[in-house]
């Protein structure tokens, strides 16, 4: 996998993925070579901050030349390791977990949901061709290669899920309940605040309408 040079901001982890995806639609639309500013237009992201966080992972373009296509698509799909196969399961199968399991990452076949599990009885059975079992079953269905877990539960139940994850050897973590957790080191969790990451769009997108404006 290709190593950064120094330690990389989260910031610029969480724009990996954009411009993954980015020079993917590229090389599929036969773009050989692109510029910072060109591809800023893109992604929506600053050309500084594009050239800011392409130079963390090595020498991947020249000045004045721009970027090889192939070049960041290969560099990039090696720092998300997209071909490596990873078997996801999903706690919570509501109509956030319900719209996930429909939808199972149809752009990346490499991601899968392969399980899910809910403590309503209601909701057992198969969804989009999933199997949904108890929350009490958990540890009887997961096999040593199932690392990763979304959780789609409310606040208040995270707690245990999360605890009762780590135990069953679940060590990656994503979640829709934006407060923090304690767990244990090797756990690595990402939460999804869907109300703050609206309001960060809406304020960026007021700035843009001008000095002292008023946006209704």
């Amino acid at each position: 996998m290709l190593k950064a040079r120094e330690q990389v901001s989260k910031a610029t982890i969480r724009r990996i993925p954009l411009y993954y995806r980015a020079v993917q639609q590229l090389q599929q639309q036969g773009v050989s070579r692109i510029r910072s500013d060109k591809l800023s237009e893109i992604v929506h992201i600053p050309s500084a901050t594009i050239r800011r966080d392409f130079s963390s992972f090595g020498e991947l373009g020249k000045s004045g030349y721009g970027y090889e296509v192939t070049t960041l698509v290969d560099a990039f799909g090696k720092l998300l390791d997209v071909h490596s196969k990873e078997a996801i399961i999903l706690v919570g199968v509501g109509g956030l977990g319900t719209a996930l399991m429909q939808n199972n990452f149809r752009r990346n076949p490499d991601l899968n949901i392969t399980m899910a599990f809910d403590t309503d009885p209601a909701k057992l059975g198969v969804v989009a061709g999933i199997p949904v079992y108890s929350f009490a079953t958990l540890a009887a269905h997961l096999t040593p290669a199932m690392h990763t877990a979304i959780l789609a539960v409310p606040s208040a139940s995270q707690p245990a899920v999360i605890h009762a994850l780590e135990a069953a050897g679940i060590d990656a973590i994503l979640t829709f309940a934006p407060k923090p957790v304690a767990c244990a080191p090797q756990t690595t969790i990402r939460y999804i605040d869907l109300t703050s990451e609206l309001q960060s769009l809406l304020f960026t997108a007021h700035q843009k309408v001008g000095h002292g404006a008023i946006v209704r």
